[in-house]
């Protein structure tokens, strides 16, 4: 962000050509914020292969990018094809939260989906990952608690066209 608070990055999907980038945003999530992410510790060989096979195999990746370096990503992973269903996982390293950038993410992540006729997004986040939570109540007022995790369900129906 500029001194006057204005984000001078971007949305943008994410490839093949951007594993190392994003690599290198997942190693850089604190301790806690890679557990939220990944519900639970993982080694750093995960996150490597995490981060190659999520830009190899088809599922979009968004990333927030500023000054060439991603600061912020959405996965999204098709889970039902015949029902239409998809999960959606979103990290934000901890120096660019509270800055707007999960919302950036979750509008341009439900816009991609309903390109690709995903009609229902799942997010599920642990019962404690308080910030996820209040991101995905901005979209929708499904949010359930189960167990230790927390689920938002968004129905992303195409809207009825106008008359």
């Amino acid at each position: 962000m500029t001194a006057t608070g204005e984000r001078r990055g971007e949305v943008r999907p994410l490839g093949p050509a951007d594993a190392d980038g994003y690599c290198n945003h997942l190693m850089r999530l604190d301790a806690e914020a890679r557990r939220m992410r990944f519900f639970e510790d993982v080694s750093e060989f995960h996150v490597l292969f995490h981060a190659g096979a999520a830009l190899s195999d088809g599922r979009p990746v968004l990333g927030y990018v500023e000054d060439g370096e991603i600061r912020g990503a959405c996965e999204l992973l098709e889970t039902d094809r015949d029902h239409h269903l998809a999960e959606a996982a979103f990290s934000v390293e901890a120096e660019w939260r509270c800055q707007g950038i999960g919302g950036l993410l979750m509008a341009a992540m439900i816009a991609e989906a309903r390109r690709l006729g995903v009609r229902r997004i799942e997010m599920s986040c642990l019962r404690t990952n308080l910030p996820m939570q209040a991101l995905a109540a901005r979209f929708t007022s499904d949010l359930r608690q189960v167990g230790e995790t927390a689920l938002a369900v968004l129905d992303n129906s195409p809207e009825p066209s106008a008359a």
